[in-house]
């Protein structure tokens, strides 16, 4: 049985009401069961009680009534601008929008071969068999789920999309929109999770390890050349953003996090030019870090390994720099991380930085 619409009341919606609850009931009629047909025009409280005035639909003297809500069952909608609440508007566009987006997808038809017997089944199984397709993803960066699904005609019967509403129980579109609602929600913690202790590592002049991570992204455009080399990533040899990370010496915490950047610009340009370095400035703290951050002008605010380091000093950063490497293996165990991350643009990018602000907030979960 199909769910039936909820509608909203509003300037203009018609409804039904049973005639002994409208106010005043003078001249109506006293029947228990009858019922008139009434046009809303606005709503107003009696204490917490919800109330609308109205009058008789086809009235010309245009007669003003009153009752609760409660008693006022709506059969028609007015116009969305004429809605009493800016909420019910807003669930009236979303559910416009979802109806809309469920009557595209029901007119998709599964095939009556389900893919577990099908012959597009069959393909995929060889083209794997036959390292035409990797096992792994990662193996094969280059190719996409899209590039995969368009190797073959047969696979065009099958929606790979509609495999989420079984697992999840939703519709692709609406986990989609449950999907965004919670990285948004979870992205906006960036804030509470990842900052600076207020006690400024105590007494410790080492205060944390730095290195910069990088994601890869779709090509952006460029106004002039096909490709735009200030994205290229040498970690995975196509345009990426970087994203300068910084992690607490003495507890498992993220206490920086900055980006994204182009991933074409060295993590020493983005320490120099983009606020770490002026932070640890001002707060009189050192950081450490590898090889890539070495420099003359920084040297008191950037601590590398040199040989001029004791044997505890040298493997004290040593483990330092691997701990931040494992953090960082970490992030790339998530799929949406690790692979490419799919927006027309650098600015649409900003997304990832949600993405990533989420993943991050997962592993290392502050108190």
């Amino acid at each position: 049985m199909a769910k039936k619409k909820r509608l909203f009341p509003g300037i203009g919606a018609k409804c039904t009401i049973l005639t002994r609850f409208m106010k005043p009931n003078g001249g109506l009629s006293k029947e228990k069961d009858h019922r008139s047909i009434v046009v809303l025009k606005e709503f107003f409280y009696e204490g917490h009680r919800l109330c609308f005035r109205f009058n008789l639909d086809g009235d010309d003297q245009q007669k003003i009534y009153h009752s609760n809500a409660r008693y006022v069952r709506i059969d028609s909608e007015g116009s969305i601008d004429d809605f009493f609440f800016e909420a019910d508007k807003k669930k009236r566009h979303d559910g416009d929008a979802i109806e809309k987006a469920e009557a595209i997808m029901s007119k998709k038809k599964e095939p009556a071969i389900k893919w577990k017997r099908s012959r597009a089944r069959q393909l995929l199984y060889q083209d794997i068999m036959d390292n035409k397709v990797p096992l792994d993803p990662k193996d094969d960066l280059s190719l996409s789920l899209e590039d995969i699904f368009s190797m073959h005609a047969e696979y065009a019967e099958y929606d790979f999309e509609r495999q989420r509403e079984a697992t999840f129980q939703y519709c692709p579109s609406w986990s989609r929109r449950k999907i965004w609602f919670w990285i948004n929600r979870i992205a906006a913690l960036q804030s509470e999770k990842i900052f600076w202790p207020k006690d400024n590592f105590g007494n410790d002049i080492w205060a944390i390890t730095v290195d910069g991570v990088h994601c890869w992204i779709q090509e952006p455009t460029h106004q002039e050349f096909s490709k735009d080399t200030s994205y290229f990533s040498h970690k995975y040899n196509h345009a990426g953003l970087c994203y300068e990370l910084g992690i607490s010496k003495g507890s498992n915490r993220l206490v920086w996090m900055n980006g994204p950047f182009p991933a074409g610009k060295s993590d020493l340009k983005i320490f120099q030019e983009d606020g770490l370095k002026a932070m640890l400035i001002a707060k009189k703290k050192m950081c450490i870090a590898d090889g890539g951050y070495a420099g003359s002008d920084h040297i008191h605010h950037c601590s590398t390994p040199n040989i001029h380091d004791s044997r505890p000093v040298r493997r004290f950063k040593a483990r330092a720099l691997k701990r931040h490497e494992k953090f960082n293996g970490l992030i790339k165990n998530f799929h949406s991380v690790d692979c490419r991350f799919r927006y027309s643009s650098f600015w649409d990018c900003r997304w990832h930085n949600e993405f990533l602000s989420r993943y991050l907030t997962r592993i290392f979960l502050s108190k």
